[in-house]
């Protein structure tokens, strides 16, 4: 998985001889021409048996006839006619391996190998390459894993999901290398309108992300990056993983079991490399501020300096050269013009207050005693759903119902367990109830709690309170169980 892939073991070795010669310009926009013409997709399907030889070199001088003059090389006659520089660069074309021709009967047909055609294909890919879209290669790459999961597809879209999401990555990382690439040669701009015009039209039109503005938004492409990882871990099961090995070993690898697996194990380490879009995205947008800084440093400084700066300049030290010695002389009292009694004394900071950290003293034993009484007086106030089921429990019993006059107080607790039954016989008497949201409604368990001569005079004493009877009748209880 990580031996260096053999260009030349596919290629021929002299195949970029005619892109690295003086002319190299020319030989790439014939190597287009002829492709658009007789060999590329757009190009009429040409017959299985080749080109001929005739109609390749005519093409060849159509070309030379409107791009000229090529700069003279070694071997070469830059005043030749006309057919023999163009059959001259069909057989530099040839010899390098773009081109090959074969004789059939008396004719000699010239076609593009398949895999020098593929080449070609993919630089003049490289050259048109425009802004990426990332909402697009993510969506294609997880449509294709969803294929894949339905059945739908095999090992070859796994192959094509895998080279996307490479695709993606390395484009991503090389954006940032072109903008750090790109200030230096706008900076060379003569005039602020040209700055301006090539910084609009090359940083933002040509070398931004297509969809860059959608990677910081809610609806982001990326967003969808958590199901693409998801699908990957999915195809590692048990079954999906034998589908796609069956694929690979039976297609591409003619049975060899470990060859598949390593196969498979790349494209599923391709995906999972998706998890470090974020650090490319930040890395590009660090380079994009950093861009953008210098941007507005340049235009900032070319609309602040004062027009035509060199001019005045120029001007300035041709009037020194030629002013007399007395005119040259500085307007300045006499004196040292720099001395250090004329500088601002250095600013000197206060010294910073010594800081002691705050003493904790222990608390004194009376302390500590008046903190438990505290806390046992708060605890002897409060009433809980358990002390107030202890409470009714002991006097309600077996019975269905007991009333207030029958209930006794014989401790701190008791009276606050007696001041709350009567509290919520109070508000259960209220229009609309007890409400549910009533912090009190907690501490009814098993029982409920009826208001009985609620504005009338005749109500039941006891020597802690003086209020309205109620009665406390027991909910939904077997007769023989205790607690309330």
């Amino acid at each position: 998985m990580t031996a260096v892939p053999a260009l030349f073991a596919n290629l021929p070795g002299g195949i970029f001889g005619p892109l690295a010669s003086p002319n190299r310009e020319h030989y790439w926009l014939l190597l287009c021409r002829l492709f658009d013409e007789f060999f590329g997709p757009d190009a009429p399907l040409p017959p299985s048996d080749g080109i001929p030889r005739r109609d390749i070199t005519a093409a060849v001088e159509r070309y030379l006839l409107t791009d000229d003059p090529w700069e003279s090389e070694d071997g070469e006659v830059s005043d030749a006619p006309l057919n023999v520089r163009a059959n001259a660069i069909h057989d530099r074309f040839r010899g390098a391996g773009w081109l090959r021709q074969e004789r059939i009967g008396a004719r000699e047909m010239v076609s593009m190998p398949p895999l020098v055609s593929r080449l070609l294909a993919t630089l003049i890919e490289f050259g048109e390459h425009g802004p990426t879209f990332v909402s697009a290669k993510m969506r294609s790459v997880e449509l294709q894993l969803q294929q894949i999961l339905e059945g739908k597809a095999a090992g070859d879209a796994l192959d094509e999901a895998a080279d996307q999401a490479r695709r993606l990555l390395v484009s991503l990382s090389s954006m940032s290398l072109q903008v750090r690439d790109l200030m230096p040669e706008l900076s060379k701009a003569e005039t602020t309108a040209q700055f301006a015009r090539q910084w609009f039209e090359r940083y933002v039109g040509q070398l931004f992300i297509g969809d860059y503005a959608e990677l910081h938004t809610s609806d982001h492409p990326l967003a969808r990056r958590s199901a693409i990882l998801a699908m990957a871990r999915q195809l590692q099961e048990p079954a999906q993983r034998a589908r796609l090995l069956d694929w690979y070993r039976e297609h591409l690898t003619a049975g060899d079991e470990q060859r598949a697996a390593l196969r498979l194990q790349r494209g599923l380490q391709r995906l999972h490399e998706l998890e470090r879009i974020d650090e490319y995205l930040g890395r590009l947008d660090d380079d994009i501020r950093q861009a953008n800084r210098r941007a507005l440093a340049f235009l900032d400084y070319r609309l602040r300096a004062p027009d035509r700066l060199d001019v005045l300049l120029q001007r300035a030290v041709r009037g020194v050269l030629v002013a007399a010695p007395e005119q040259q002389r500085m307007p300045v009292a006499a004196g040292a013009l720099m001395d250090e009694s004329r500088l601002r004394p250095p600013r000197r900071k206060p010294q910073p207050i010594p800081r002691s950290a705050n003493s904790n003293a222990p608390p004194t034993p009376e302390q500590l005693a008046r903190l438990s009484l505290l806390r046992q007086i708060k605890r002897a106030r409060l009433v809980n759903a358990e002390d107030m089921a202890r409470y009714v429990g002991r006097h309600l019993g077996q019975a269905t119902q007991i009333d207030s006059r029958q209930l006794s107080i014989d401790s701190i607790p008791d009276l606050r367990a007696y001041q709350t039954l009567l509290t919520l016989a109070l508000r259960s008497r209220r229009v609309g109830g007890l409400r549910r949201e009533d912090p009190l409604s907690r501490l009814l368990r098993g029982f409920r709690v009826e208001l009985i001569d609620a504005g009338t005079d005749d109500s039941s004493d006891n020597d802690f309170l003086h209020g309205p009877d109620f009665r406390i009748h027991r909910l939904g209880t077997a007769p023989n169980r205790k607690s309330a």
